[in-house]
């Protein structure tokens, strides 16, 4: 008999065949250079229980649905309005998966929460993250990612913000998006179709009714102050005319600070405790300017991504916290399209703040890095880990290497090597 969509739950849901386990449901998607619908005969043969697909494959387990990424997220949003839980979407250039871990930690220390795993926050990714993992927790803290204008807004119809939180809005992907302008009009949809909204005082673009601010500048919840004493930093939150001290382990940017005032605000406006217990064990996410101790300096892994903004708050956090002498290890930043020599001489006149500049020349967008303090440039990454190993580092180093770049660039390779370093 053939396979009905009610006999699919409980089972997993997954749209790469080489993943597919005994017993999951293969989900065909068509891309832009592979179709799923390709790979169903290898699901099966991997073990899949069933496969959701556009068209007949020939399995008799097998359900043809119109669209299978609308599928997605049409199942997905059936298990949500099932538990009716509250809605968080969080949205902005950079800073988003940092921003919904932190809010999860507050808030899961009070109330049972939900967050989409890792980076899974597209049209396809948050819907399977639902589908698979979300229990009926009362709040749902979902990062919702943009490429182009409509994404947002997509994804707020399935899972309809009581809260629509707008971190930044940068240049990050504007060779795809077309435009800053563009970009801006994509992410204030969450803005757009949210009960409520929290965003950015600090960009006087972001501006409306019904939002809440948080800043640095004004807004309800300023985040007046921030030291780092050695071993911990001391956040000063403002509201409502009372301030707020909170002392978390270890370095803490200010984008991560920011990250805390929007738990902070999220908190108030739920009217849940504001509890930073589980932030003591909070840990930066691999690539997102983690400090390591170096010799007698500092090693900052930043290369989870790169855009300018990304790279100017980066260089700001050294030159404001760290010690002589400061070196940047860099790569291109990818995504930018005819922007991109515009935004990579952008980036070459914040480089020249620093004592000296490494470039990766992996990716052919570096090469518009041109700062007149560059010390080494190869797109060999033995060369580079040979002439930081040989020219740059030894044993009395007490300054600072900072290394960030897109993904794509794959510098925190180069950061692993380093790090082995024997001293």
């Amino acid at each position: 008999m053939p396979v009905k969509l009610s006999d699919l739950f409980g089972h997993k849901f997954v749209i790469d065949s080489r993943k597919v386990q005994p017993g999951d449901v293969f989900v065909a998607i068509k891309g832009n250079n592979v179709d799923g619908h390709d790979f169903v005969k290898h699901a099966f043969e991997n073990g899949a229980y069933a496969a959701i697909v556009e068209k007949d494959t020939g399995f008799e387990n097998q359900i043809i649905v119109p669209n299978t990424v609308e599928f997605l997220g049409q199942l997905a949003k059936t298990i949500v309005e099932k538990f009716k839980p509250k809605i968080i979407g969080i949205t902005g250039s950079n800073g988003k998966t940092s921003t919904k871990e932190i809010v999860w930690s507050v808030l899961s220390s009070e109330i049972s929460a939900f967050k989409n795993e890792g980076n899974l926050n597209s049209e396809i990714g948050l819907p399977l993250s639902i589908i698979n993992s979300y229990r009926g927790e009362s709040v749902l803290i979902l990062e919702m990612a943009q490429r182009v204008v409509g994404d947002i807004e997509y994804l707020c119809k399935i899972f309809p913000p009581d809260i629509g939180v707008l971190l930044n809005v940068g240049s990050a992907h504007v060779g795809v998006a077309g435009s800053v302008e563009n970009i801006f009009k994509g992410k204030w949809q969450i803005v757009e179709n949210s009960k409520e909204a929290l965003v950015n005082f600090d960009d006087e673009r972001m501006r409306c009714t019904k939002c809440r601010y948080f800043g640095t500048t004004g807004g309800d919840y300023i985040l007046s102050k921030r030291e780092y004493n050695g071993s911990s930093t001391i956040l000063t939150f403002e509201y409502e005319g009372e301030e707020f001290y909170y002392q978390l382990p270890g370095y803490w940017t200010k984008p991560m600070a920011l990250s805390a005032l929007v738990a902070f605000g999220i908190a108030d406006m739920i009217d849940v405790l504001f509890n930073p217990l589980n932030l003591a064990n909070y840990k930066p996410l691999k690539g997102r300017f983690n400090v390591h101790r170096f010799s007698k300096g500092y090693l900052i892994d930043d290369t989870y991504n790169a855009s300018y903004e990304s790279f100017k708050a980066g260089i700001e956090e050294i030159l404001e916290n760290f010690p002589k002498p400061r070196y940047a290890i860099v790569g291109a930043m990818k995504e930018l399209g005819e922007y991109s020599t515009y935004y990579h001489k952008k980036l070459s006149e914040l480089l020249e703040q620093l004592d000296g500049v490494v470039v990766y020349d992996k990716e052919e967008e570096s090469k518009d890095i041109s700062c007149s303090n560059i010390i080494f440039r190869s797109a060999d990454d033995k060369e580079i880990i040979s002439f930081l190993n040989n020219r740059l580092i030894n044993d009395s180093f007490d300054g600072v290497l900072y290394f960030k770049a897109s993904r794509a660039v794959e510098l925190d390779k180069i950061v692993e090597e380093v790090l082995n370093r024997k001293f």
